[in-house]
């Protein structure tokens, strides 16, 4: 997320003010095992709005990305 509770833009997971990649090691270092998935992401060209904020492509994306940092920091 970019900007204000009141006035805000969805951003990718990797664009936001959170850095994920600092959160999963931290998750690794406590020896989480739980389940992770995305919240809200920004709606992409060719998919529905019907749900702002729950955008199955960008849904995908999300999902790819945070197995890519699962995958790179369990791995470690």
């Amino acid at each position: 997320m970019r900007g204000v509770p009141e006035r805000f833009e969805e951003t990718w997971h990797d664009a936001g003010k959170t850095d994920m990649l600092a959160c999963m090691k931290a998750y690794r270092d406590i020896g989480f095992e739980g389940v992770l998935r995305p919240d809200h992401v920004p709606t992409v060209e060719g998919d529905s709005n019907a749900h702002a904020g729950y955008s199955a492509f960008g849904r995908l994306y999300a999902i790819g990305y945070i197995r890519g940092l699962l995958q790179a920091v369990y791995e470690q």
